[in-house]
């Protein structure tokens, strides 16, 4: 018996209400991804939590993610594309009640994980619904409509929307927010009436699933505990380095079993496309610098300015905004420009806006934040979607699905590891500059005597005028271990643009030299 529908796959509407659900869910669970880079501290003095208590809420949240979402696509073949879907919106919305009514760390950290499992199943077959729901023609502008109205909306209302509750009302209206928007897109999703699917039965690579798992959890929090000053003895902790030999092993084993596994989990075939795998270095850049790079801004603004929260969130909205348009402008711009040519483009703005970045100082002015999120927004909105067709192009149409999953999750595992990676890089450079900066607060020096001196019509007494001098040599420290932090990642996304460009223009000279090779297609 058929459950009744509100639109079947045959009207004219049936394409635009995926593609707008697809696009309003994602955004939920970008919102929800944003929220903790505001209110953390929120959350951390309202349930008592200690800083690592805090860090396991993220990580936890990540973890959910990042071992579903190379699920997502056997889940969908096997029990079908919009059923899973439906079960991943069902599955975040309330796990997000959960958290909002949560009142101890155990609660909240396993609403956490449980949203991470939905936002998985909803990232990679939401995107698969949308290029299966729209014309073959119509494919490449739903995209970049998906990367706009998720990414860039996401970030461009979600900072200001998380920065205004947190400051007016409470940062689990956040999550209570999430609740009946979710529920309305499950329930239109759910009523909608798509073609008889044809299920897959191929079983599930459970060893191989099992294996990847570990590897992506155990490196995860070697790298997130490391350097954190709970951990007993840092790097050399028996503890982490425990973690590391099990990612290590798992990673190992995980590659035997999928180069035997009649259907793997992970095609290994991909990787023998060079621009496919160099691809994922730049995805796994640009999922890094989408979202691990404005968190690391927003807590440059409220640890280093000290800026309010609701401030915060309008100034981040500008990088959002920036993302959005420029991601649907790129589409248009992909008509008459070489998509190569749009990569680069967005990579170069990229790479200077990090270079830019090392100007910043605890003295920076609000319109120095602004231009900086925007050259990045540029460059990311021009890059994200044309990179994404290049991994593809050379992909047989039967791993295409794959693929896509593979260059989703490389996103992912960008923004999740990406703000690991840049912390702890920040972290050591942080402990080098304090020491630089502190050589310089010497009673014996003149500029020393000379600063404290120009203080003293501000303190009350000598002891608080030499408090302020520690306390500005500690922020600018801070500021400055950011700084080198994203130069490097610039050096590094540098490289993977020049071996990119390497590799297409030698794949452009043979498509030149073999006119019969295959030109993009259009539902790549």
């Amino acid at each position: 018996m058929n459950r009744p529908s509100i639109f079947s796959n045959d009207h004219p509407l049936y394409p635009i209400v995926i593609t707008v659900n697809v696009i309003i869910s994602t955004f939920l669970t970008v919102l929800s991804t944003v929220s903790t880079m505001i209110a953390d501290s929120a959350i951390q003095g309202e349930l008592a939590l200690s800083n690592t208590e805090a860090i396991w809420l993220t990580t936890l949240n990540l973890l959910g993610v990042n071992t579903t979402v190379p699920c997502g696509d056997w889940f969908a073949n096997r029990f079908g594309f919009k059923r899973v879907y439906t079960y991943g919106i069902l599955i975040f919305t309330l796990s997000s009640l959960l958290a909002g009514l949560s009142q101890n760390f155990f609660i909240l950290a396993s609403a956490r994980f449980i949203e991470g499992i939905g936002a998985g199943l909803i990232f990679p077959v939401g995107l698969a619904l949308i290029v299966k729901s729209l014309p073959k023609e119509k494919v490449k502008t739903g995209i970049n409509l998906y990367i706009a109205g998720t990414f860039g909306a996401g970030l461009g209302l979600g900072v200001p929307i998380s920065g205004y509750l947190t400051q007016f009302a409470s940062w689990r209206y956040i999550f209570f927010l999430i609740v009946p928007i979710g529920l309305l897109m499950a329930t239109l999703c759910w009523f909608t009436r798509s073609k008889k699917p044809t299920y897959s039965h191929k079983p599930f690579d459970f060893f191989g699933f099992l294996t990847f798992a570990t590897f992506i959890s155990t490196l995860l929090i070697a790298l997130t505990m490391g350097p954190i000053r709970a951990t007993s003895e840092g790097w050399r902790s028996p503890y982490i380095i425990a973690f590391f030999v099990i990612a290590l092993l798992s990673l190992i084993t995980c590659i035997i079993i999928e180069k035997r596994h009649k259907d793997p989990l992970i095609p290994l075939d991909l990787f023998k496309d060079p621009i496919f795998s160099v691809s994922l270095a730049a995805m796994f850049l640009l999922g890094m610098a989408t979202f691990a790079s404005v968190s690391l801004t927003i807590q440059y603004m409220l640890n280093g300015l000290h800026y309010e929260r609701f401030v915060i969130g309008k100034i981040a909205a500008v990088y959002g905004i920036t993302i959005g348009i420029f991601s649907v402008f790129s589409n248009f711009l992909a008509k008459k420009i070489p998509l190569p040519f749009l990569t680069f483009s967005g990579l170069f703005l990229l790479i200077f806006s990090y270079f830019y970045n090392n100007e910043l100082s605890w003295l920076t002015g609000a319109k120095q934040v602004i231009t900086i999120l925007l050259i990045r927004g540029v460059g990311i909105g021009l890059a994200l979607g044309p990179t994404t067709i290049l991994a593809l192009h050379a992909i047989p149409l039967e791993l295409k699905s794959s693929a896509a999953t593979i260059l989703t999750f490389f996103r992912q595992i960008g923004a999740t590891y990406g703000s690991t990676i840049i912390a702890i890089f920040s972290i050591h450079q942080t402990i080098f500059h304090t020491a630089r900066y502190g050589e310089q607060a010497n009673s014996h020096l003149p500029a020393y005597k000379k600063t404290l001196h120009n203080l003293y019509d501000k303190f009350p007494n000598a002891a608080k005028a030499k408090l302020a001098i520690i306390e500005n040599i500690k922020t600018q420290a801070y500021i400055q271990g950011l700084n080198d932090a994203l130069v490097a990642i610039g050096y590094v996304t540098a490289f993977i643009a020049i071996i990119l460009l390497i590799l297409i223009s030698y794949r452009t000279w043979k498509d030149r030299k073999n006119p019969a090779t295959e030109p993009p297609s259009e539902n790549t």
